[in-house]
Parts: structure tokens; sequence; C-alpha cells
């Protein structure tokens, strides 16, 4: 299959290949109703092809934006494909994201069709509504078999002519606000994803059939790249968890028996978290963790259904060094990759087998990448180039030559290369603290030291004026229930202390401040760090 990738002209001829080679294979499979409902490769094509009929007789003109919105699930999946057959744009959209933000892509992407999985749950101000109201709604079913009823609802506007040059070979639009609170549309081909998929076939090679269990969301690249398209590509199956939280994925994961997991480090650290609550209280797992970690790691993967599992992925974040070691040594090697929405995603993947803690891996074969404004230490901003990187941001021609310079992406990443080839990421350009004495100031390497911390559920660190490093710390929920505000300001207190200790001077944090509530994150769980340009922190409880 890698070589044919090289030939494939659209994302949909991976579903023909692969259900001409594995007709009877699960292909998907969810959990519906106390039970698992799946779709094999053959009954995949079908329910596309019958769905893109439908979406054909509606006489969208070819390469129109039609935004999908809804869960992971087999629908999801089908929907997609059947956008992509027709010779659409698929604009995915966050079913979680907020009204402002759904109505801006719809109306900034002139979107023809809008598919929801529940359109009651959708949320459209008044305004918008005015917009919309000469949709037309056609309710589209598809029965693959007599169990399976899967439908969505499509809302139909007016259509407009489309520009010829957006059309060109686009696969989708994907619109992230990242961490700074700006939405960019990331347009990435049909050519951009397969060269993606090319790349990772070669640097992970897996077995005859692999079952992969899916938590993260589909509208994020991380997952559709990496996970859906990669896996569908080799026949391997897809299940799609009915919800996130630990009891369902364990209830699940003990029937679907996964080989592969792909996460984000928040998972891993919670996992990692819960694991050093529970051997603090039990002598027993104590010694077991101390003296066979092997056997532990045994232990805690048959407890979460996770016997089987070969492949531990995890991206769209840094992950704590601490937390992979951890997993290193009872046996759950992480394997850990680098990537950004704009590049399809993968830069960088570890090999297997190869893997090295702090190492985002090598990169992959089809891309180039130099560090450029090296640092005294070699560390500088990660520049990338290659068949998968974008070719510009939607209709923002401005913010796309300013990262794209003759094909080569500026990630806006820090980081540095060993010798052997394994690229680290230090920290994030745009939130460097260079200090009055020129020093750079990562806020990433300060907060690691506190994401393996049992006491802390997040922390941004930040400065103001450049000179005094402040800690935004929100601690972990059981603090809250069980201590007082006093309690808790004196072991966030001496938490910071203790970081400090391990930090140069120009580095350590000089002001602490206590919040009760979430920061805002994006789909890989990256805090939203937009709001501290007007922070007030008279409105946060100081810990000193």
């Amino acid at each position: 299959m890698t070589s044919e990738i090289q030939t494939l002209k659209n994302l949909y001829e991976l579903i023909e290949i692969s259900s001409s080679r594995f007709p009877d294979r699960v292909a998907l499979s969810e959990y519906k109703n106390n039970q698992i409902i799946a779709l094999t490769y053959s009954e995949l094509l079908y329910a596309i092809e019958k769905k893109s009929n439908e979406i054909s007789k509606l006489a969208i003109p070819k390469g129109s934006n039609i935004a999908l919105s809804g869960a992971n699930s087999i629908n999801w999946v089908i929907t997609f494909f059947s956008i992509l057959k027709v010779g659409h744009i698929v604009v995915p959209i966050d079913s979680k994201m907020n009204q402002q933000g759904m109505e801006f892509i719809l109306n900034f992407t002139n979107t023809q069709l809008f598919i929801v999985d529940n359109v009651s749950s959708i949320k459209i101000s008044d305004k918008f509504k005015t917009i919309i109201q000469e949709m037309d709604h056609v309710l589209i079913k598809l029965e693959a078999e007599e169990n399976k009823n899967l439908q969505s609802t499509i809302l139909l506007k007016n259509v407009t002519n489309i520009n010829e040059e957006e059309k060109n070979d686009v696969a989708q639009i994907l619109f992230t606000s990242g961490t700074t609170g700006e939405p960019k549309g990331v347009v990435l081909t049909h050519k951009n994803i397969l060269s993606n998929i090319k790349d990772i076939h070669e640097i992970l090679p897996t077995k005859n059939y692999e079952k992969s269990f899916s938590i993260l969301p589909l509208h994020h690249v991380y997952e559709l790249t990496c996970s859906l398209l990669h896996n569908l590509s080799k026949g391997n199956s897809i299940h799609f968890c009915s919800k996130i939280d630990l009891v369902t994925m364990v209830r699940e994961m003990k029937i679907i028996k996964p080989t592969i997991w792909p996460v984000v480090p928040l998972i891993l650290e919670k996992i990692y978290k819960n694991i050093n609550k529970n051997v603090s209280k039990s002598l027993i797992q104590k010694i077991l963790l101390k003296f066979a970690p092997k056997l532990f790691g045994y232990i805690l993967r048959k407890k979460l259904g996770l016997k089987e599992l070969g492949l531990l992925l995890s991206g769209g974040a840094a992950l704590n060094t601490t937390v992979e070691k951890f997993f290193k040594d009872i046996g759950m090697t992480v394997t850990q990759g680098y990537g950004l929405s704009e590049a399809s995603p993968l830069i960088s993947v570890n090999p297997l087998g190869n893997e090295r803690i702090g190492s985002v891996g090598k990169i992959i074969k089809s891309c180039e990448v130099i560090i450029e404004n090296k640092n005294s230490l070699d560390h500088g901003v990660i520049t990338v180039k290659g068949p998968n990187i974008f070719s510009g941001y939607y209709k923002n021609k401005e913010y796309s030559n300013q990262i794209l310079k003759n094909g080569w992406l500026n990630t806006g990443d820090i980081g540095y290369m060993d010798s052997d080839g394994y690229l680290y990421i230090t920290g994030r350009d745009k939130f460097v603290i260079v200090n009055k004495g020129g020093k750079n100031i990562y806020p990433e390497e300060i907060e690691e030291f506190f994401s393996s911390s049992s006491f802390i559920k997040d922390i941004i660190i930040f400065s103001n004026d450049d000179e005094n490093i402040i800690a935004l710390i929100r601690p972990d929920d059981e603090l809250f229930e069980k201590e007082s505000i006093d309690t808790i300001k004196k072991i966030v207190y001496e938490s910071c202390l203790e970081v400090n200790q391990k930090l140069e001077g120009y580095k350590r944090i000089k002001e602490i401040y206590i919040t009760n509530k979430d920061f805002e994150k994006t789909s890989t769980q990256k805090i939203k760090r937009s709001f501290l340009k007007n922070i007030n922190l008279s409105e946060y409880i100081s810990a000193k």
C-alpha cells in the first residue's frame, strides 16, 4: 500500500483499495445501546456511496465548502468521505465550539452545507438565523443493515461561486484558534495528507491487523491523519469510544482489546497521577512498583483493558519526561511524535524500539528541517519543508506570507537536534520571555516541572514586564474538596519553592496566583493563553 499511496489523487481512494483487499474485515466500530455496532470495509464503502449520491442530488457546485460537526462516530466518517467523493471540501467544526466561533467559520468559508449529528444541539444567534433563513432541511438516512440506522441533518444554504484556485485539490479547511485565540483556516490538500500517510507507513510499521482505540476528536488533524486515515489505509480497525471518562474507556477497551492507542499527554499525566495516589496508599503496590515495575505494568494494562497494546502514541502537546520515563519503566513505552495542523500534521516521530526520553523523534522521510536563529545552546526556531506542508491559510495571505517563505514553514516552536538526528522541543517562540539581561525564558520548561504533580491540575507561566516570572495555578479538584484555602495556598507555595530550587536564578517564580476555574483549552488540551493579554491579577488568589 505504501507505494500505491504515491499514485492516489483522493483520500476516498484509500477506502476503495482497502475495501477491495479486506471486504469482510471490521473497519469501524462504536458502542451504542449497550452493544458494539461494527461496519466492515465493504459496508463502509456502500454507506459512503449511498450518502455521496444523496449529496450529489443537491446539485452543489464541485469544490464547495461543506461544514461537518459532531462527535466521533461511524456516521462522521461516512459523511467525511462522502463529501470528498463528490468533490467538495470538508470544513470540520468542533461540536463543542462556542456559538461565536461556529458562526465565524460558517460565514467566513461561505459554507454551502452544514452537516451535524444533532441539529437540536446547534445554537445559532438570531442574527445568524436571519442569514440562514432560506436554508432547506434535508434528512439523509443510511441503512447498511437492518440494525444500523445512520442519519445526519443537513442544512443547505444558497450557492454562490467558488474561486477556482480554492478548489484545486483541497481536501479540508481546518480551523484552529491555537493557544493565542486567533482563528485561522489551515488549507490541506489530498496530496498533503496522503504524503503524511505514506511517511507514517514507513516509520511506524504495524502487524497485519491492528485495532486502534479512538478518544481524540476527528476534527483535529492528529486523530484524523495519524489514527483514522492511517489505519483505514492499512485495513485496520478503529473503535470510537462512546464517552471520554475512565470507567467508559476501560469498559470498552476490555471489549475491543486495542493494539494501538493514540493519546495526548494530558491522558497519560492523569493516569500517572492516579497511579501515584493509589500507590501512596498501598505498601504492596509500592514494593511491586519499586522491585518489579514490569509486573506492575502488566497488571495495570490488564486492569485497563490494554493487555494487547503494542503501540502507545502521544502527540498534540509536549509530554513530561518524568511521566514518559515512568511508562517506559513499567513496560508501556510511549512513542512520541511532533507536528502541527499546517504539516498535515506529522513532522517527526520516535522510531519504534529506539525511542529517546524527551525527544519527539526523527524527521519523517519526506521532510527537511532546519533550526534557524540559534542561540548559544544551539536552540532555535524549527522550520520545515515537504509535500505535507500546507500552502497557506484560507483568505489570509498576509499571515501565510509571514510563516511561509519559499515553501519553508516557520513552526514557531523552539528546539534543537542532537548528533543522531533526534529532535527536541524546548518552547514556543511567541511565548518566550526575554528579560532585561537578554536571557531567554521558556514558560513550557518551567511548567513541565509541575505537570507530574498530583496537587496541580494546570499551570501557566508568564510575565507582565519581562522580568518577574508569574505562576497562575489551577490546583487539583481534590484539594478544593478536602482542604481549606489557606492549606491550598501553602501547598502551592511550597511546590513553587521546590521547583525554584531546581531553576537558575533568572527563571525563578516571583509571584504565585491560584484559581479554581479551569483554563480554556484547544482540542489537543493545550491551554489557550490569549486571556493573558488583558489579565487582571486582582481577580485571582495570591498564594503568598
